[in-house]
């Protein structure tokens, strides 16, 4: 019978435990993670860069705890060990850096459990998730019934299909300061929260393609995402669009 895949950080726990115990004894870097589902690789990942960073920053303070243990009247030996330690630290961390920009681009395109091709079937997202609010003519209209996570941030998720297909996804930050709510939503408060959704798409996806009153914007041959603020219905939230 084949082996249910795991996603617990157990699961994550015993496959990073492996590769970490018998890495030493076979040739190149050996994978333990048959039994992860995508979820259980990322944790795992996770692990991996946790005792990365952190033997980054023990490496990046050795010189400086064991300064005194080097001969005295050698100080090119000194300066030497701190270049070396300094370099290798600061070489871990742009690494890691990189993997990270590399994970978030990959899910540009993935809500939740769902990754979303250009113009994919609207018939992909499942009742569990979403309700139909409106199918009329050659549109139709999804919304989700709890908060999905895209990229590390939870959204309240619509989706506009047209002809079958995907042609728009809303996100609307599920934090409780961004409900809609006349009463407390002015211009003051409304723009203080575009810009951290702003802020939120300049560190996942980078400088943005172009700038404009609404928001920002990233242009991308499948489409675009860009951020959006409307003062008249009290409305900010981040759009992709194909």
């Amino acid at each position: 019978m084949k082996e249910q895949k795991k996603s617990s950080w157990g699961a994550a726990m015993v496959s990073f435990f492996k590769e970490y115990l018998f890495n030493f004894s076979g040739p190149g870097h050996l994978y333990y993670d048959e039994n992860l589902t995508n979820e259980g690789k990322r944790k795992k990942n996770y692990i991996w860069r946790v005792l990365l960073l952190v033997t980054a920053v023990g490496v990046a303070l050795l010189p400086f705890i064991a300064w005194n243990m080097f001969v005295p009247d050698v100080l090119w030996a000194k300066i030497v060990a701190v270049v070396m330690c300094e370099g290798y630290a600061v070489f871990i961390v742009s690494m890691e850096i990189i993997e990270v920009k590399d994970e978030l681009k990959e899910d540009i395109l993935k809500i939740g459990g769902y990754k979303i091709t250009p113009k994919g079937s609207i018939s992909l997202f499942k009742e569990i998730d979403f309700k139909i609010v409106q199918t009329e003519y050659s549109y139709t209209i999804l919304i989700s019934k709890k908060p999905l996570k895209w990229l590390y941030k939870k959204f309240y998720v619509t989706i506009y299909g047209r002809h079958g297909k995907v042609k728009k996804i809303e996100l609307v930050r599920a934090d409780k300061k961004y409900s809609t709510k006349y009463e407390t939503m002015n211009d003051t408060v409304l723009e203080k929260l575009q810009e951290e959704n702003n802020r939120f798409l300049r560190k996942c996806l980078g400088i943005p393609s172009k700038k404009s009153m609404s928001g920002v914007e990233y242009h991308y041959e499948w489409g675009q995402i860009q951020s959006f603020y409307d003062n008249r219905s009290c409305r900010i939230g981040i759009v992709i669009m194909f």
